[in-house]
């Protein structure tokens, strides 16, 4: 699919039963060189199949193209379609228990079943949005000291939220300052997901309004140190695609900061998704330090026809 066929299925996607990050339209389209995903269309089901690794391997919950129906009403076109196109088994990928659930009850009505399986580095944390913005109560004592010692060390700061509506030529040029900086700043420790990911930042930058796509940059004395990017998977739940901070800032609670001030501006959401920790210990660490609300399993398996 290209990129104008995405822009033309955004508005018509129906939300319900979709949480995680790899449902949000952006990621689809973002990630889908790099996670070897290829996409059809047919009676209103936007189908998604994945050929990355063993627990993304495989079709993905579908996704319905209407407001109108249930996506329990296409899942019989869902399987029809799919089995088309399989021989002896079919694999499934990225389920959340809610939709893995659903999908069971359906499947079970034919006298089949699917093994499932699930990858804890797979799982995506989310958040109150309350709780990023107002850091309530004792468990978060320490991510407030992390915000006073960045207000105490920085006195002249500034955060600016910025959509399509209001993006402006030097918010782009600020934006893309600190994206580059960051990946210089990473010196000899670029690898191919690294490269990619900049190049992703370019894009969405670029392309904002293709997916919806708003965010933030912190200045500190007039210059750009941080920056964050985030898109709405659903009317309650918005994910965190990319959230930067230059060294200098971040020694002094930049990450935190830019956290909790982005988190502010997005009160119209009950959740916020930032992604899975790829079973990166020290970003496990940073994720629970945070206190998610949900760490989001998702469920991988095989359908033996």
């Amino acid at each position: 699919m290209h990129l104008n066929e995405f822009e033309q299925i955004k508005d018509k996607i129906n939300t319900k039963y979709l949480t995680g990050c790899d449902s949000s339209l952006a990621n689809l389209y973002l990630l889908k060189e790099s996670l070897n995903t290829s996409f059809f269309q047919k009676e209103e089901i936007l189908f998604r199949k994945y050929d990355f690794a063993e627990s993304i391997k495989g079709y993905g919950f579908p996704i319905l193209l209407s407001k109108n129906h249930k996506i329990e009403d296409k899942f019989e076109v869902f399987f029809k379609e799919i089995k088309k196109k399989e021989q002896n088994s079919i694999d499934f990928c990225y389920f959340t228990e809610e939709q893995k659930n659903l999908f069971d009850e359906f499947i079970a009505k034919k006298g089949l079943s699917v093994e499932w399986k699930t990858n804890r580095d797979d799982s995506d944390y989310l958040y109150l949005q309350s709780d990023l913005a107002d850091l309530p109560g004792s468990e978060y004592q320490k991510k407030r000291n992390h915000v006073s010692k960045f207000i105490k060390k920085n006195k002249n700061y500034n955060f600016v939220y910025f959509d399509y509506s209001t993006l402006t030529p030097q918010i782009k040029e600020d934006f893309l300052k600190v994206a580059k900086k960051w990946l210089c700043e990473l010196s000899g420790n670029v690898d191919n997901s690294v490269c990619h990911e900049s190049k992703s930042i370019e894009f969405a930058i670029n392309h904002l309004s293709s997916f919806d796509f708003f965010g933030g940059i912190l200045y500190i004395n007039e210059k750009p140190r941080a920056i964050t990017l985030a898109s709405k998977i659903s009317e309650e739940v918005i994910d965190i695609h990319f959230e930067k901070c230059l060294a200098d800032a971040a020694k002094d609670g930049g990450y935190a900061m830019i956290n909790n001030l982005f988190a502010k501006e997005c009160r119209n959401f009950k959740y916020i998704n930032r992604e899975e920790d790829l079973g990166i210990e020290g970003l496990r660490k940073a994720k629970l330090s945070y206190k998610p609300e949900i760490i989001l399993d998702k469920y991988y398996g095989t359908l033996i026809l």
